[in-house]
Protein backbone atom coordinates (compact mmCIF):
# COMPACT_ATOMS: atom_id res chain seq x y z
CA UNK A 1 0.00 0.00 0.00
CA UNK A 2 3.03 2.25 0.25
CA UNK A 3 2.65 4.54 -3.03
CA UNK A 4 3.22 8.17 -3.76
CA UNK A 5 0.22 10.26 -5.54
CA UNK A 6 0.94 12.96 -7.88
CA UNK A 7 -2.02 15.68 -8.31
CA UNK A 8 -1.95 17.75 -11.52
CA UNK A 9 -4.37 20.98 -12.40
CA UNK A 10 -6.49 21.07 -15.34
CA UNK A 11 -2.97 23.17 -16.80
CA UNK A 12 -1.05 20.33 -16.20
CA UNK A 13 1.07 22.08 -13.17
CA UNK A 14 1.84 19.58 -10.02
CA UNK A 15 -0.74 20.59 -6.76
CA UNK A 16 0.17 18.50 -4.54
CA UNK A 17 2.53 15.32 -4.00
CA UNK A 18 1.81 13.01 -1.37
CA UNK A 19 3.97 9.63 -0.21
CA UNK A 20 2.16 6.77 1.81
CA UNK A 21 4.24 4.80 4.24
CA UNK A 22 2.79 2.13 6.27
CA UNK A 23 6.12 1.22 8.29
CA UNK A 24 4.32 0.87 11.67
CA UNK A 25 2.08 -2.39 12.51
CA UNK A 26 -1.91 -0.78 11.88
CA UNK A 27 -0.51 2.37 11.17
CA UNK A 28 -0.21 4.96 8.34
CA UNK A 29 1.39 7.47 7.94
CA UNK A 30 2.24 10.42 4.79
CA UNK A 31 3.85 13.05 3.47
CA UNK A 32 3.06 15.92 1.27
CA UNK A 33 4.62 18.65 -0.51
CA UNK A 34 1.70 21.35 -1.83
CA UNK A 35 3.43 23.05 -5.22
CA UNK A 36 2.37 26.57 -6.41
CA UNK A 37 2.51 28.06 -10.03
CA UNK A 38 5.56 30.20 -10.62
CA UNK A 39 3.48 32.24 -13.13
CA UNK A 40 0.04 33.75 -12.92
CA UNK A 41 -2.77 32.78 -15.07
CA UNK A 42 -2.30 35.56 -17.29
CA UNK A 43 1.63 34.94 -18.57
CA UNK A 44 2.42 32.15 -20.72
CA UNK A 45 3.99 28.77 -19.03
CA UNK A 46 5.28 26.31 -21.00
CA UNK A 47 7.24 24.28 -18.20
CA UNK A 48 4.85 23.98 -16.16
CA UNK A 49 7.33 26.03 -13.67
CA UNK A 50 5.96 25.37 -9.51
CA UNK A 51 8.05 25.42 -6.51
CA UNK A 52 6.66 23.79 -2.81
CA UNK A 53 4.66 25.89 -0.81
CA UNK A 54 4.39 23.82 2.04
CA UNK A 55 5.66 20.37 3.09
CA UNK A 56 4.65 18.51 6.54
CA UNK A 57 3.50 15.05 7.22
CA UNK A 58 -0.38 13.99 7.24
CA UNK A 59 -1.66 11.56 9.55
CA UNK A 60 -4.36 9.42 8.16
CA UNK A 61 -6.56 6.83 9.14
CA UNK A 62 -4.29 3.16 8.41
CA UNK A 63 -7.29 1.18 6.58
CA UNK A 64 -6.94 -2.78 4.80
CA UNK A 65 -7.85 -2.09 0.54
CA UNK A 66 -9.41 -4.84 -1.12
CA UNK A 67 -8.45 -3.39 -4.61
CA UNK A 68 -6.40 -0.82 -5.94
CA UNK A 69 -9.38 1.06 -7.51
CA UNK A 70 -10.52 1.51 -3.92
CA UNK A 71 -7.06 3.03 -3.26
CA UNK A 72 -7.46 5.32 -5.86
CA UNK A 73 -11.02 6.64 -4.63
CA UNK A 74 -9.50 6.61 -0.59
CA UNK A 75 -6.72 9.09 -1.95
CA UNK A 76 -9.02 11.14 -4.17
CA UNK A 77 -11.17 11.95 -1.10
CA UNK A 78 -8.32 12.46 1.28
CA UNK A 79 -7.35 15.34 -1.35
CA UNK A 80 -10.56 16.74 -1.08
CA UNK A 81 -10.92 16.83 2.07
CA UNK A 82 -6.94 17.85 2.90
CA UNK A 83 -6.21 19.96 -0.13
CA UNK A 84 -9.71 21.07 -1.06
CA UNK A 85 -9.72 24.55 0.35
CA UNK A 86 -6.83 25.33 -1.88
CA UNK A 87 -7.86 23.95 -5.09
CA UNK A 88 -8.35 27.25 -7.42
CA UNK A 89 -10.35 24.85 -9.85
CA UNK A 90 -13.14 21.93 -9.10
CA UNK A 91 -11.87 18.95 -7.98
CA UNK A 92 -12.88 16.45 -11.04
CA UNK A 93 -10.89 18.58 -13.13
CA UNK A 94 -7.79 17.84 -11.65
CA UNK A 95 -5.46 14.44 -12.58
CA UNK A 96 -4.76 11.79 -10.19
CA UNK A 97 -1.47 9.70 -10.95
CA UNK A 98 0.48 7.01 -9.53
CA UNK A 99 4.65 6.52 -10.93
CA UNK A 100 5.22 3.52 -13.07
CA UNK A 101 8.43 3.38 -12.06
CA UNK A 102 9.43 1.23 -10.06
CA UNK A 103 10.67 2.30 -6.25
CA UNK A 104 13.44 0.71 -4.69
CA UNK A 105 13.69 0.70 -0.63
CA UNK A 106 15.90 -0.31 1.50
CA UNK A 107 15.42 -1.15 5.12
CA UNK A 108 18.70 -2.17 7.28
CA UNK A 109 17.13 -4.89 10.45
CA UNK A 110 18.65 -5.31 13.25
CA UNK A 111 19.27 -3.29 16.97
CA UNK A 112 22.45 -1.96 18.58
CA UNK A 113 23.25 -4.66 19.80
CA UNK A 114 22.12 -7.68 17.16
CA UNK A 115 22.47 -6.80 13.18
CA UNK A 116 20.13 -9.07 11.52
CA UNK A 117 20.44 -8.12 7.37
CA UNK A 118 19.21 -6.05 4.91
CA UNK A 119 15.75 -5.89 2.74
CA UNK A 120 15.44 -4.76 -0.53
CA UNK A 121 11.86 -3.69 -1.54
CA UNK A 122 11.18 -2.96 -5.65
CA UNK A 123 7.95 -2.05 -5.70
CA UNK A 124 5.33 -0.38 -8.58
CA UNK A 125 2.18 0.39 -6.49
CA UNK A 126 -0.16 1.03 -10.11
CA UNK A 127 1.62 -1.86 -11.45
CA UNK A 128 0.75 -3.68 -8.85
CA UNK A 129 4.16 -5.30 -7.98
CA UNK A 130 6.01 -6.09 -5.66
CA UNK A 131 9.34 -8.34 -4.80
CA UNK A 132 11.12 -8.47 -1.22
CA UNK A 133 14.67 -9.65 -0.76
CA UNK A 134 16.36 -10.48 2.40
CA UNK A 135 20.19 -10.60 2.67
CA UNK A 136 20.99 -12.39 5.69
CA UNK A 137 24.10 -10.85 8.25
CA UNK A 138 25.04 -14.79 9.18
CA UNK A 139 24.92 -17.04 5.81
CA UNK A 140 23.85 -16.65 2.33
CA UNK A 141 21.80 -19.36 2.83
CA UNK A 142 19.40 -17.46 4.80
CA UNK A 143 18.45 -15.18 1.96
CA UNK A 144 14.86 -14.90 1.70
CA UNK A 145 12.97 -13.91 -1.81
CA UNK A 146 9.31 -13.23 -1.60
CA UNK A 147 6.92 -11.21 -3.97
CA UNK A 148 3.70 -9.86 -3.47
CA UNK A 149 1.05 -7.19 -4.44
CA UNK A 150 0.83 -3.95 -3.98
CA UNK A 151 -2.11 -4.04 -1.40
CA UNK A 152 0.28 -5.44 1.20
CA UNK A 153 2.04 -3.23 3.14
CA UNK A 154 6.22 -3.34 2.98
CA UNK A 155 6.10 -4.45 6.88
CA UNK A 156 3.44 -7.23 6.40
CA UNK A 157 5.99 -8.47 3.92
CA UNK A 158 8.92 -7.90 5.79
CA UNK A 159 7.49 -9.17 8.76
CA UNK A 160 6.73 -13.02 6.88
CA UNK A 161 10.54 -13.36 6.26
CA UNK A 162 12.06 -16.24 8.78
CA UNK A 163 15.26 -15.34 10.46
CA UNK A 164 17.82 -18.07 11.47
CA UNK A 165 19.66 -17.72 14.54
CA UNK A 166 21.24 -20.19 16.79
CA UNK A 167 18.94 -23.03 15.34
CA UNK A 168 15.61 -21.13 15.87
CA UNK A 169 13.50 -19.53 13.77
CA UNK A 170 12.77 -15.94 14.61
CA UNK A 171 11.25 -12.61 12.48
CA UNK A 172 11.86 -9.32 12.19
CA UNK A 173 10.89 -7.06 14.59
CA UNK A 174 9.00 -3.53 13.18
CA UNK A 175 11.03 -1.58 16.29
CA UNK A 176 14.24 -3.06 14.69
CA UNK A 177 13.81 -1.73 11.49
CA UNK A 178 15.81 1.22 10.38
CA UNK A 179 14.01 2.90 6.36
CA UNK A 180 17.07 4.44 4.02
CA UNK A 181 15.57 7.01 1.78
CA UNK A 182 13.91 6.05 -1.40
CA UNK A 183 15.61 5.54 -4.81
CA UNK A 184 13.56 6.04 -7.88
Amino acid sequence: MDRTLKVYTKTDHLFVEITFNYDRERQAGAHYILYRRLYNDDEEDENKAVYPLDERDLYVTFRQFDSIEQVKAHDIELVKKEFGRDMPDPANTYKYIYDQAPVYLRYIAGSDRHFVGIVNIIFSFIDNTKEVKFLSSTNPRFDHDLTSDSLESNLSCILRIPVYTDRDISQIHSSDLKRLPPWY
